[in-house]
């Protein structure tokens, strides 16, 4: 995986143009964690640096193993955050305006619920269908390339993985923006803020994705053929 290749050249590949739109769901996570386009996002690995991300993801998801990683991959196909977000959404569709910022001010303001049901109602008619699916799959994508980092799967057991989830994803979003404002969305909704540092970085870090001439997004079609 760490082999892919992001050149000029190798975008006139079907197979590589495939697999590097794949892993263009994860390309936010990517650029979070200070992985650069023009190094193929290649994680340097090192013992320690594979210990560092085995210790992230039993801290952060509680995968110790591959049979771990499955489940958490399986939760991100089948639910991730867009349940809760999708629960809220259709509870408040069924309030007229009025209705929805009354119940939404009688939550304290202080919970974390007031903050998630804030969100919705600023974000549930901008979205489409899929809401913040992009969230849930961009690190579906991204736990998918950090697990086969660190062993617990193969690189072709991943790829499979990640075309399975590319192929729903191009289906439900209609360009890289669109997805990519919704995985902020999304990310806004798990984080509970819009406006702290967190979300003005993440927010940053899209918006270079979909304007910069050079980013993975803008070199690759998004109804690139995955088959």
């Amino acid at each position: 995986m760490n082999q892919i290749m992001t050149t000029n050249t190798t975008l006139t590949n079907p197979a590589s143009k495939i697999t590097l739109w794949c892993y263009g769901l994860a390309a936010v996570m990517n650029e979070m964690n200070g992985l650069k386009l023009k190094d193929n996002y290649k994680l340097n690995k090192s013992k320690e640096n594979i210990r560092i991300h085995k210790h992230s993801l039993a801290r952060d998801w509680g995968i110790e193993n591959k049979e771990d990683l499955l489940q958490s991959l399986q939760w991100l196909l089948n639910e991730g955050h867009r349940h809760s977000f999708d629960e809220m959404k259709f509870f408040l569709s069924t309030l007229s305006e009025s209705d929805q910022l009354h119940y939404i001010e009688s939550i304290p303001k202080t919970s974390e619920t007031y903050r998630e049901y804030y969100i919705v109602r600023a974000y549930m008619d901008r979205l489409p269908l899929a809401g913040i699916a992009a969230w849930d799959w961009g690190r579906y994508a991204h736990l998918c390339r950090i697990g086969a980092f660190v062993g617990y799967l193969s690189d072709d057991e991943v790829l499979e993985l990640v075309k399975h989830v590319a192929r729903i994803a191009q289906q439900q979003y209609s360009s890289w923006q669109e997805f990519g404002t919704s995985f902020l969305i999304g990310r806004q909704f798990w984080w509970g803020q819009t406006t702290s540092e967190s979300a003005v970085t993440m927010a940053r870090f899209v918006r270079n994705l979909i304007i910069h001439p050079n980013s993975v997004w803008n070199r690759l079609d998004w109804n690139q053929p995955l088959n």
